[in-house]
């Protein structure tokens, strides 16, 4: 009787020693990443958000997201995702354009562009494609600007794409504009073709790279190393200011230029532009959008909420919880969530809750 005692003491000395089983819980970040960018299409460089699609440009595919408020019967393509294989040249430092109606494609080799219907990106005859070689012989390459400074081309709100590319002729480079005017036929917008497009050339010394390449509105604004010009819809361009602006970007009326340590801001649609008070040169190297009326900056993982007055300009950090060592490329609004595109897959989160101050670790 005091052995079997002494074993029952034993084996609850023995079980009481035993490790506690350590139940790993999984932690839920703020920012979600999207399940449907994955695999072929975790690489995404772009969006545009309309009234009932987002649309998603990768390095290997097109993507569509159907709006909540939509019957999938009423739209042209059901689901609420659905990927397009698109051929191209897409390389992961570049941001090609998307608007409502249509995006664009290009292939350096042999000066090719394509301008795809974004409701009918597949469909034989929808869209509209040509060599820049056949609008100029002299064609050399295109002078594209990387994702971390803007859009490789810009798209106006007339349905314009302005293409930068580098000619060469009589033994010099110089630095050219394809202004190309896009028709969006009838039939929900899937049939596209061109009016007609106009040449532009840079006059002054050519010795470098553009510098960058922004739309506003119906304008168009590009930078070179020591100039800013202006294009208008009808392809007249003026030199409206003699230094460089690496961003600009619109805010209530106003025009604002980040130039090296400097703001710049113009009141006429960017015609003149006024030298403003100094700020920290980080303001010239990240990338800027907007969501409502406000303006929001990223660069890499982070984002922030810019607001700028006659006197001073302030970023507040945004909460980036689920973003570390991501690459953003671009910023939207859609269905009362906010999307991230990223180099690494595609993350959203509540609207309401976008604003959240970051929070720092300690």
């Amino acid at each position: 009787m005091k052995r079997i005692f002494i074993l029952i003491i034993y084996s609850l000395i023995i079980m009481s020693c035993e490790k506690e089983k350590i139940v790993e819980v999984e932690k839920e970040y703020n920012w979600k990443s999207h399940e449907a960018f994955r695999y072929d299409d975790i690489v995404q460089m772009n969006s545009f958000a309309s009234n009932d699609n987002l649309f998603f440009l990768g390095q290997n595919s097109f993507s569509s997201m159907v709006s909540d408020s939509l019957n999938n019967s009423d739209v042209l393509f059901g689901g609420s995702v659905s990927h397009y294989s698109i051929w191209s040249e897409q390389p992961s430092d570049m941001k090609l354009p998307i608007c409502k109606d249509y995006f664009f494609l290009y292939n350096k080799s042999n000066g090719w562009i394509g301008f795809i219907p974004t409701l009918n990106p597949v469909t034989f005859n929808t869209q509209k494609e040509f060599s820049i070689k056949n609008i100029d012989s002299t064609y050399s390459y295109f002078d594209f600007q990387q994702f971390n400074s803007g859009e490789c081309v810009a798209i106006n709100n007339q349905n314009q794409s302005l293409i930068p590319y580098v000619s060469f002729f009589d033994s010099k480079y110089i630095l050219k504009l394809a202004l190309i005017d896009i028709n969006v036929e009838s039939r929900s917008s899937i049939y596209l073709d061109t009016l007609k497009t106009k040449i532009l050339s840079i006059t002054d010394d050519y010795q470098s790279n553009l510098v960058h390449l922004e739309s506003i509105a119906s304008y168009f604004f590009l930078t070179t190393n020591s100039k800013v010009y202006r294009i208008d819809n009808m392809g007249t361009m003026v030199n409206v200011l003699d230094k460089r602006i690496n961003r600009i970007i619109e805010s209530l009326g106003k025009l604002y230029g980040f130039g090296s340590g400097v703001i710049f801001t113009s009141s006429n649609d960017g015609l003149t532009w006024e030298e403003g008070y100094a700020v920290q040169s980080e303001y010239s190297y990240i990338n800027y959008s907007k969501i409502d009326d406000k303006i929001i900056a990223y660069r890499y993982s982070q984002i922030w909420e810019i607001s700028i007055s006659e006197t001073e300009i302030n970023a507040r950090e945004l909460d980036n919880d689920g973003l570390d060592g991501k690459s953003i490329t671009s910023v939207s609004k859609f269905d009362n969530k906010v999307y991230l595109t990223t180099l690494s897959g595609v993350y959203y989160k509540s609207f309401d809750n976008f604003f959240d101050d970051r929070i720092k670790s300690e």
